[in-house]
């Protein structure tokens, strides 16, 4: 009986000691290894995301001295493969960046969402504050956010009388988008006002995103959203906005916004700008013999954004993987995760905007896309809706 009491009372202490205790301290006598696993991805110009990343855990290795990094780095065909890896809990990392991972995970595995405290969200965006959480209940770091925006094409639409300046600053909405399709109509060839990544794409970019319950902006688009865009896109078509012969199942209109014959081309992300930029330059240099200017100039339009209306963004974080690791191993991993969720030069670096307001500035010193401040100002609203995701 009393080898039975005290193994009950050392699995109790081990269950204690295992438990996700955001009290815990980091023991600075103490030397830490934190497993992370990433996603390698693409750097702007001639950086590397290798290199990006390991300087940031060299700058956390310098102020935690005790706390080794370790990563682990996977291509974006190797997502069903981490994932299968995560399910199996097999050799598992302590830090993970979701990157395009589909989460259908155990989520008993991760640190719950009540181990982040409010004193930490502090300075955190509006448009992340309430993404600390998985919809299972586990915690997330945000790391980096991208807006769903409108690609303008800037010659076009100033051959129409039509000023982007304005645009960005006001935002562009559906009764715009009715006004400057009546502009182009009156320019040779008759451009049509709006172009999609594909027909879902398209529909998205017309879907109303006004709230009659803000506080679900991050659940769900407005009831009806789809049939209203449906309605929409038909208006177009019926005032030769748009063209009429749209077959949803192999729309596409990138070669529409290429050739000169939309004037936006939506849902676009700011890496796109980066996109159009290097496929000008190859076609200048001739690596891309053949194909057709496009656009000389392109800038990036937000939706307008009011209290009520959700803006479309996608969202990437980190969660911390509590499986079999002592409280304060726990904390060490979730300070790399706090570390690299506010690492906004790095967020700038991969074309996506920061998470956490403090490091704005060192975002805006490493951005190079252009239209700081109304990236900026974006991320000052507080209504984020899910994002569309193109599935090839």
């Amino acid at each position: 009986m009393i080898i039975l009491s005290l193994a009950i009372w050392s699995w109790r202490d081990v269950r204690l000691r295992l438990r996700p205790d955001p009290e815990a301290q980091i023991q600075p006598d103490k030397q830490y290894t934190v497993i992370y696993w990433d996603f390698d991805r693409p750097v702007g110009g001639e950086g590397c995301y290798r290199t990006e990343l390991q300087q940031k855990i060299d700058e956390f290795e310098q102020l935690h001295p005790n706390i080794a990094i370790e990563p682990r780095m996977f291509s974006w065909a190797e997502s069903e493969q981490v994932a299968a890896a995560i399910q199996r809990r097999q050799d598992l990392p302590q830090v993970l960046s979701l990157g395009s991972l589909d989460l259908d995970l155990d989520c008993s595995l991760f640190v719950p969402a009540d181990y982040v405290s409010a004193k930490e969200k502090e300075n955190y965006l509006p448009l992340v504050q309430d993404s600390f959480q998985l919809q299972c209940g586990a915690a997330l770091w945000p790391r980096f956010w991208s807006p769903q925006l409108y690609l303008a094409s800037v010659d076009l639409l100033q051959a129409a009388g039509v000023s982007c300046s304005r645009l960005q600053a006001e935002g562009i909405g559906w009764e715009d988008l009715l006004r400057i399709g009546e502009q182009l109509a009156s320019l040779p060839g008759q451009p049509s006002v709006l172009a999609g990544l594909d027909f879902r794409g398209l529909l998205l970019s017309l879907a109303p995103r006004q709230l009659d319950q803000p506080s679900a902006g991050l659940n769900a688009w407005p009831a009806q959203a789809e049939d209203l865009a449906t309605v929409r896109l038909q208006q177009l078509q019926a005032d030769k906005l748009l063209p009429v012969n749209i077959d949803p199942h192999k729309y596409s209109g990138l070669d529409e916004f290429f050739t000169g014959q939309a004037a936006f081309l939506a849902p676009a992300e700011p890496w796109l700008v980066r996109m159009v930029w290097e496929r000008q330059k190859r076609i200048e240099h001739g690596f891309l013999t053949g194909a057709v200017k496009g656009p000389q100039k392109v800038a990036l339009i937000p939706p307008k954004t009011t209290s009520v209306a959700g803006l479309p963004a996608r969202l990437e974080g980190l969660v911390v993987i509590k499986e079999h690791r002592a409280a304060d191993e726990i904390r060490a991993a979730a300070e790399w995760a706090r570390y690299l969720s506010r690492a906004g030069d790095l967020a700038a670096k991969l074309d996506f905007l920061p998470v956490y307001g403090p490091s704005s500035q060192a975002w805006a010193a490493k951005w190079e896309l252009g239209a700081e401040t109304m990236l900026l100002e974006l991320c000052l609203h507080n209504l984020r809706l899910p994002p569309y995701l193109r599935h090839d």
